[in-house]
């Protein structure tokens, strides 16, 4: 119980809260303020007091003063303290209802959010399942650790992981080459981008076979010229053989054309008869001239078609390759092929040299056939040689070839995205054996191994907190709605449960209206769409009553409530007036079983019917009223309240100063006086005539419009007092500034107010 508050300083408007002294409060305090004077700052300094809670206090630290707050609050069990930013002392057991518990436990505007459910069903729990629920806020924290560490690892491996998904990499096996992979597709990806280039690069070339027509050669070395006798042959012979000399035979070849007549040409003797000019003529013909040609051309062929340079061509053409076929090393795996020229020189010189040899033979004797079958075979043989040597050379040459066509076509159709993909698996795979990455991903995995072993504890705990749960929420809801019956509400609540839905894992609050015998969903506010819904369907006044039927539900139902500190804030705020009486009702049963009831309100009217309700002859409960109250500086401060005084009407304000000033017993200054006779009478004429006067219209109107030309009805009465009103108001009027614009320099005499006052009071104790 709270005994005194002896400090209350620097929070919101208190800079100075208890300026006379400590200030007392009772078993039931009730406290008035008007709006903003500082009912919701106090409320917040008695939960601050109750949760030890600095945060509070630190955030209602008077606005335009630069000291902490300070709270210091005489116990029945000792001093509680907030002083230097900390609480010292023992914590009351308080309950506080207040805006702050309406939109943390129940309902925003026109929403009922997720947070307020949860916030509701622990209210609504107390401590009936207190250790389950500490075990499950534990597991949560254990889940939400172990969750934390998963994403911790999640973030880590995600970038470590691409381009594959966290569980392919976790659970992907080594790859032996990746390096040697990796490097293979940067060069197929370099060659992708190099493709134009890359297909005008020249490939290797294969060398021609040796194509020498044999049978051609061996035709030539076998012809014979019939027409040509041997004898001729044989003459014509020794002569060349007897004369000599360099060219003979081409002269006398070339002289013959000149034997036109029978006389020769040269010394002009007869030809006729002579053997050798007979000889020269078979010699020269045209068949053995062409045959000798012919002959003669063989040797020349035969060296220049199997000359060395062939041969030197070929290992130019080998050594063009070679150099071709490195140069697509950077791409291809490939070697130049081998070539032994060596042998093919020796294959062509054997060759060549027997065919010369044949030819010359022929020259020699041109009407000799010359050639074996074996020279002809041997010839072959060695050409045949050479030719194996070049075609599996060429044969090389076209699978390097066929190698670099097919690199060519591939690419120009190849995908770099594939690539690029491909050689990111592969260094995830890399990464993947790192021993750091390898100790994550262990950790991950016992995160999650861990997190659903305490998943499945916490729905294991979950079962047990329901059970007790349901049995704890059906008594509830059975104190609510009788609540709500008092209170005379045209709605209940129903189907009060717990769920798990709204993401966060904690159970929360689940329940529906009744309203004219249908049921209404609590819903969503913002969604008018959807039909009837908590928002749409109560008032601000059901609002609110049902949230403070939850909280006196709750505090009903609690075994401890005779040791708990009750704190009501404005209670009536919004209510309707035909549900006034009752919620008085149920607000003095709860002070009568409470430790200590404190009741804060800007409706004094309440408070007064609060203390009415108290004062039960059987059991009578004394209220103790305070009053927080503007002082210097607008700050505000608690005082002593008198409210008979608050409540009353102007009309009992000014009966009261007046017939207090009369008996002598005033405190009031004598111009107020004055100034309260005329009101005072226009009070009273309204109160006994009422309906015949109109409102808002004062005396001197009132004698001259109603009561002077009355002639019958109930104003036809007062005639006979027409002059002593007029009188009396004639006297009144002189001190209100309507009536005179001098009313503050008028004199006023004690004397002649003594006889007005009497005068005024005396018409109305006479004519009642």
């Amino acid at each position: 119980m709270i005994k005194k508050v002896i400090r209350l300083k620097n929070i919101g408007l208190f800079y100075h809260g208890c300026p006379d002294g400590a200030v007392v409060f009772d078993q039931i305090t009730a406290i008035y303020a008007d709006n903003a004077r500082g009912k919701s700052t106090f409320v917040t300094a008695l939960r601050a007091c109750h949760m030890s809670d600095a945060t509070r206090l630190v955030a209602r630290q008077t606005i335009d003063v630069p000291e902490e707050p300070e709270v210091e609050l005489l116990l029945e069990n000792g001093m509680l303290k907030y002083e230097n930013g900390a609480w010292s002392g023992p914590s009351p057991d308080i309950a506080v209802f207040d805006s702050e518990f309406v939109e943390q436990n129940v309902y925003s505007g026109f929403t009922v959010r997720t947070d307020q459910r949860q916030a509701l069903l622990d209210f609504a729990l107390g401590e009936t399942i207190v250790p389950l629920k500490n075990r499950v806020d534990e597991l949560s924290r254990d889940i939400q650790e172990q969750t934390t560490k998963i994403g911790e690892a999640e973030k880590q491996l995600i970038g470590l992981a691409a381009p594959l998904d966290l569980k392919q990499f976790i659970n992907m096996r080594p790859i032996a080459d990746a390096e040697v992979q990796i490097n293979k597709c940067r060069k197929r990806i370099d060659a992708a981008k190099s493709s134009e280039q890359l297909n005008i690069r020249r490939s290797p070339t294969a060398i021609e076979l040796v194509d020498f027509d044999l049978h051609a050669v061996f035709d030539v070395l076998s012809r014979q010229l019939t027409d040509i006798e041997k004898t001729v042959e044989a003459t014509v012979g020794d002569h060349f053989a007897k004369h000599g000399g360099v060219g003979l035979e081409d002269w006398i070849s070339q002289g013959q054309v000149f034997m036109e007549t029978p006389e020769c040409p040269f010394c002009g003797q007869s030809l006729n008869g002579l053997e050798l000019i007979a000889a020269y003529r078979s010699y020269f013909n045209t068949a053995y001239q062409d045959l000798k040609e012919e002959v003669a051309a063989l040797e020349i062929e035969i060296a220049s078609s199997l000359a060395d340079a062939l041969v030197d061509s070929i290992v130019a053409t080998t050594t063009t390759n070679a150099a071709i076929i490195e140069a697509w090393n950077d791409r291809l795996d490939v070697d130049p092929p081998g070539f032994d020229g060596d042998a093919v020189r020796d294959e062509l010189a054997s060759a060549r040299n027997a065919l010369i040899d044949l030819a010359k033979r022929k020259l020699a004797a041109l009407l000799e056939p010359v050639g074996t079958p074996s020279d002809f075979e041997a010839a072959k043989q060695h050409i045949a040689a050479i030719n194996r040597v070049l075609e599996d050379y060429n044969n090389a040459i076209d699978d390097i070839s066929s190698k670099i066509a097919d690199f060519k076509r591939g690419v120009v159709t190849e995908n770099i995205e594939h690539l690029e993909t491909e050689i990111s698996k592969h260094q995830a795979s890399l990464r993947r054996q790192e021993p750091e990455v390898v100790q994550i991903c262990e950790d991950y995995q016992s995160a999650i191994t861990e997190k659903d072993r305490l998943e499945q504890e916490k729905r294991e705990t979950r079962s047990q907190i329901d059970l007790q749960m349901g049995e704890t929420l059906t008594q509830y809801q059975a104190s609510i709605n009788r609540i709500l019956a008092t209170f005379g509400a045209t709605f209940l609540i129903n189907q009060l449960s717990t769920d798990y839905r709204g993401g966060s894992g904690k159970p929360r609050t689940q329940y529906g209206l009744q309203v004219r015998e249908r049921e209404v969903v609590l819903g969503n506010g913002s969604d008018f769409s959807s039909g009837h819904n908590f928002s749409t369907t109560l008032s601000e006044s059901d609002k609110r009553t049902l949230a403070l039927a939850f909280f006196i539900a709750r505090l009903e139902d609690d075994p401890a409530l005779e040791s708990k500190i009750v704190v009501l804030d404005d209670p009536m705020s919004s209510m309707d007036r035909n549900r006034r009486s009752q919620t008085i009702r149920r607000v003095a049963s709860l002070a009568i079983n409470c430790k200590q009831l404190i009741v804060l309100s800007h409706d004094a009217y309440f408070l007064r019917q609060l203390r009415d309700q108290l004062q039960d002859p059987r059991r009578p409960i004394t209220l103790k009223v305070l009053r927080i109250t503007r002082v210097d500086r607008n700050y505000s401060a608690f005082c002593d309240c008198n409210l008979d005084e608050i409540c009353e009407s102007d009309y009992y304000r000014h009966h009261r100063m007046v017939a207090e000033y009369v008996k002598g017993t005033s405190s009031t200054d004598i111009r107020d006086v004055a100034k309260a006779i005329r009101p005072l009478l226009e009070g009273y004429l309204h109160r006994r005539f009422p309906g015949k006067i109109p409102r808002n219209q004062m005396l001197g109107k009132i004698i001259a419009d109603q009561i002077a030309p009355a002639t019958s009805g109930p104003l036809s009465h007062l005639q006979q007092h027409e002059e002593e009103l007029r009188e009396i108001n004639g006297y009144a009027s002189q001190f209100h500034h309507d009536t005179n614009r001098d009313a503050d320099s008028v004199n006023v005499v004690d004397a002649e107010l003594l006889h007005y006052a009497r005068q005024a009071l005396d018409m109305i104790y006479k004519n009642g």
